[in-house]
């Protein structure tokens, strides 16, 4: 029995000393928007194998990261879908130093082979159309809000019809994408990106130039982080060969 507790104390040192170390280890903490996984778990991956430093990415739509950084007060680098996020941070000085440094594009995205015909952005009206769009607490979703209130402009009546198509609203660009490539909605509303990367998948229709809606995505240290000039080294690192990478990706870096 005593040399069973013995060996119990020795593991229980060993699994302290494991936390311990890992609570040592130097790590950046990055709220990021769903639609910029791949592009940022690369960039991670990068930048953990020239500084040996862990780079965690908590991907989400844009307002619910927000919302999160507000409740915690905590991480250090933030990369939402579209800058208005940033800015409501901004105006509570809650933001050391931020840029914009690449696009977001909504596109239509379709099941391949298109098989309802949808052309354009009008069509999207026609009856019968079941459609998928990002909810309100995400930059496709808020996007989607104002191409409508454009393109109403030049089509009285369409942002009432379109919305009648709405079939269902996802949490994040990823899971919208997803009802198109299942084929579960005849059409999605998405960011170029991430269409491009399963245009084996989908078929993608772009939208009028004339109301279509796009977002410069910017990169902010917060105010929370624990270590300035940590965070600051990834800022700029994303900031530099980050911007290949999101190149790589199908975004266009400004």
């Amino acid at each position: 029995m005593r040399s069973f507790a013995v060996a119990m104390i020795v593991v229980l040192a060993i699994v302290l000393l494991g936390c311990v170390q890992q609570a040592g280890e130097k790590v950046i903490h990055v709220y990021c928007g769903a639609g910029m996984r791949k592009p940022m778990d690369e960039i991670a991956k990068e930048f953990e194998k020239e500084y040996g430093v862990k780079v965690l990415c908590d991907y989400a739509g844009s307002g619910y990261l927000l919302a999160k950084i507000e409740a915690t007060k905590s991480g250090d680098i933030f990369v939402p879908g579209d800058y208005i996020y940033v800015k409501k941070l901004l105006d509570k000085g809650e933001i050391i130093e931020y840029k914009n440094f690449t696009k977001h594009i909504p596109v239509i995205v379709v099941p391949k082979g298109n098989p309802k015909n949808i052309r354009c952005f009008e069509d999207l009206a026609k009856p019968g159309v079941r459609l998928a769009i990002g909810d309100e607490n995400i930059a496709i979703g808020v996007a989607m809000k104002k191409i409508l209130a454009k393109a109403e402009k030049y089509h009285p009546g369409i942002s009432e019809k379109i919305m009648k198509n709405v079939v269902v609203k996802g949490a994040t660009v990823k899971q919208v994408l997803l009802y198109a490539i299942e084929g579960q909605v005849d059409a999605a509303v998405v960011w170029r990106a991430d269409a491009l990367e399963n245009k084996d998948k989908v078929d993608i229709i772009p939208i009028n130039e004339s109301y279509n809606v796009i977002k410069t995505v910017p990169i902010a240290i917060l105010k929370f982080t624990k270590d300035e000039k940590l965070a600051r080294k990834f800022y700029n690192f994303v900031l530099t060969k980050g911007r290949e990478i999101f190149e790589k990706h199908g975004f266009v870096v400004l």
